[in-house]
């Protein structure tokens, strides 16, 4: 059994004000150009729009996005045709998700039929504001202050990691938090190390695509990796729709099942 996971930024604000493209549409290339089961959304409209998602896909998400910030934010879905559904997280056990800078961490467990078979996390790591709209932190820094989240649903769900989204940098290394998250089969792993691409399109002087968007799948996942597609290269159409390209890859489950 084959499933496809894929991440992008649908930059949808952006889109609506400039380009006068809705989120329906968003979704609507995703699902022509990409065929994935379960998607990682970020920049997204939350709610999801129904006319895409009802009766096609499960969805988990947190209600209105950034809370006062924006209303666009992840959501991950599954779709229901393929016999995969999610459902979000937002505890594991008294301990909280999501409570240090809200938006940001969006987890939900991942269910072929009955049968749970990953933790989906979608991240999107902001340059964060402060009331006099001067930027304060990184988005490294504050991956890295979030290091009790994963730990904690590692602890309590024990199952693979899929982590997706747009991270807002360029990275050299993985991430030092990841290398402290699970161990042996459960530790994570860039899923396109071996074919790095850029993600993200921008007018910044001297260059203009950067590497921004990222999937980490626990090395067990990451075995079972039969597909890989990702970047500016390879879905160079998408970004007539956003300034960011997807990722995706296709993993065969069927030793999860």
């Amino acid at each position: 059994m084959k499933i496809k996971i894929a991440t992008w930024n649908l930059n949808t604000w952006l889109n609506r004000r400039d380009k006068g493209i809705t989120n329906t549409q968003l979704w609507q290339w995703a699902d022509r150009h990409l065929g994935a089961d379960v998607v990682v959304f970020t920049e997204a409209e939350t709610p999801p729009p129904r006319d895409v998602i009802d009766g096609e896909w499960t969805t988990a998400h947190r209600p209105f996005g950034f809370p006062g910030v924006s209303r666009w934010g992840t959501v991950i879905a599954g779709r229901t045709s393929s016999n995969v559904h999610v459902r979000r997280i937002t505890h594991v056990g008294s301990y909280e998700l999501d409570t240090l800078f809200p938006g940001t961490f969006t987890a939900a467990d991942l269910f072929m039929g009955e049968q749970c078979i990953a933790s989906v996390i979608g991240l999107h790591l902001r340059y964060r504001k402060n009331k006099n709209k001067e930027f304060i932190g990184h988005p490294g820094s504050d991956l890295d202050k979030m290091k009790k989240d994963f730990v904690e649903l590692l602890e309590d769900r024990g199952k693979p990691m899929i982590v997706a989204g747009d991270f807002n940098y360029d990275m050299e290394e993985v991430p030092a938090v990841f290398n402290k998250i699970g161990k042996r089969t459960l530790k994570l792993v860039d899923a396109f190390e071996d074919q790095p691409q850029a993600t993200f399109e921008q007018d910044w002087g001297e260059r203009n695509w950067f590497r921004m968007d990222y999937m980490f799948l626990s090395k067990m996942l990451n075995d079972c990796v039969t597909f890989r597609q990702s970047g500016n290269i390879d879905f160079s159409d998408a970004l007539t729709m956003s300034d960011h390209s997807p990722l995706l890859v296709e993993i065969d489950v069927s030793e999860l099942l």
